[in-house]
């Protein structure tokens, strides 16, 4: 079989590229295993049906303090998991009816690459012009004694109820929006995280207030504990953990999760056949087109590459390449002013740098928000932000927000870093008052 533009995976990034390709009379074929990729299905989509649900019950839980009614159940989790399968349940079937529709040939399995031009699904061979390679990232499966007891994110959106004793092992972005999630439905939850001081992509000061806030939901947090091992027992697992300091530590659980991160899915392709260059971060190399090192017709996007594990950049990406596939004027990526949040309640968001990594003249702009109007509306006790701007142009260099609207608010500083909007300016924006991101403006 012998197509112009081959596409591996159906998430956003592909499934974009695909649909404008078509549209421009190319002749489109998607594989993939199970259609409609990983936020869709197992990521953020579901994450974000069930944490809109769990964080207005600890919203719930703070407004007991001003006369809403005293909660005495936990979040059902089998209605939880029915509200999330409403958006997830018919994806597979709708994006393959959708590229039916739109003239793209559909072949579901797992592609591996023959040559530089040619994959193989199964018996079945794909010659195309052009490659994109947009199968995302899978889970980073911990090479300890007993991992195949551990289930991982895709399972825990599967299960039709929880145990009462469930042990997180990962203190990554997943590990504790899941932790919030759980506990609201009632489970007794341990997260283990192998480092003192986790979630480091975000400002220190403010992860500490979320580990507060962690803590005050009745999660137990253990920072510095590596698993080392699960063993069944007759009715639970027994995780071994060892903690900085060499001593030894066994957590008894009914359900063990494993959220130690996500890595670029390239294993199944077998890229080393055709020789393709990884980078540091274990995805493919690519250039500022998002062409592969190695070869000019074969092109990566999204998660595949390592370089940020978000939606938007997915669709970023697919926007570029798509005007790279159709147009002769070639763009290229820029990623100034990504932003990025945990959905935990309340949630933590951040853009651009941290302190660390400034290199030229800054002032720093900083301070509690728990007196902000807003977030006393919400009686929420952490809240601080932290901004770092350039003296010379009063450009935004970093922010970094926790407290309730938190992944609003950040919009504002992506929006003036990727504009090169100065930070005064901000001042003046007319915006709805009283709104979280109304409240920006008081933060400049």
């Amino acid at each position: 079989m012998k197509i112009e533009i081959l596409i591996i995976g159906s998430g956003p990034a592909g499934s974009s590229v695909a649909m404008a390709c078509a549209k421009a009379g190319k002749k489109v074929a998607v594989v993939d295993t199970i259609f409609g990729g990983t936020c869709a299905l197992r990521g953020c989509t579901p994450k974000r049906a069930m944490e809109a649900i769990t964080s207005a019950y600890w919203d719930a839980k703070d407004y007991e303090k001003a006369g809403f009614p005293t909660l005495t159940k936990p979040v059902n989790w089998h209605l939880l998991q029915a509200h999330q399968s409403k958006f997830t349940a018919l994806v597979p079937s709708k994006t393959k009816s959708n590229f039916k529709e739109a003239g793209i040939e559909v072949i579901e399995g797992e592609a591996v690459f023959l040559d530089p031009h040619t994959i193989a699904v199964g018996k079945k061979k794909i010659t195309a012009e052009q490659i994109v390679i947009a199968t995302g990232a899978t889970p980073v499966l911990l090479d300890i004694d007993g991992s195949e007891y551990m289930i991982t994110s895709k399972q825990l959106f599967e299960l039709n109820h929880i145990p009462a004793r469930i042990t997180i092992v990962g203190g990554g972005y997943i590990g504790f929006e899941f932790a919030h999630i759980l506990t609201a439905c009632g489970a007794a939850v341990t997260l283990v995280s192998d480092q003192e001081e986790p979630l480091g992509q975000f400002d220190s000061e403010l992860v500490n207030q979320l580990v507060q806030a962690t803590l005050d939901k009745g999660v137990d947090v253990k920072l510095g504990y590596s698993a080392q091992a699960v063993a069944k027992t007759d009715n639970s697992y027994r995780v071994k953990t060892k903690r900085t300091d060499g001593e030894i530590f066994e957590l008894e659980a009914d359900l063990v999760i494993n959220t130690a991160g996500r890595k670029p899915a390239i294993e199944k392709l077998d890229v080393a056949k055709i020789k393709l260059e990884i980078n540091d971060k274990g995805g493919l190399a690519v250039d500022r087109f998002l062409q592969t090192t190695k070869y000019e017709h074969i092109h990566a996007i999204g998660d595949v590459t390592g370089e940020f594990p978000f939606t938007e950049t997915a669709s970023y990406d697919a926007e570029i390449l798509r005007h790279n596939l159709l147009q002769d004027r070639r763009k290229s990526v820029d990623y100034t002013g990504v932003p990025y949040a945990i959905f935990t309640h309340p949630q933590v968001a951040s853009v651009g740098k941290q302190a660390d990594d400034i290199k030229v003249k800054y002032k720093t702009k900083e301070g509690s928000l728990d007196k902000a109007f807003l977030q006393r509306v919400h009686l929420n006790e952490f809240a601080h932000y932290k901004l770092f701007i350039d003296e010379r142009t009063d450009e935004i260099l970093g922010a970094h927000i926790i407290g309730i609207g938190a992944s609003e608010m950040i919009n504002v500083f992506a929006m003036a870093m990727q504009q090169k909007i100065a930070a005064k300016e901000i001042k003046n924006f007319l915006l709805v008052y009283p709104t979280f991101i109304q409240s920006t403006k008081s933060l400049v």
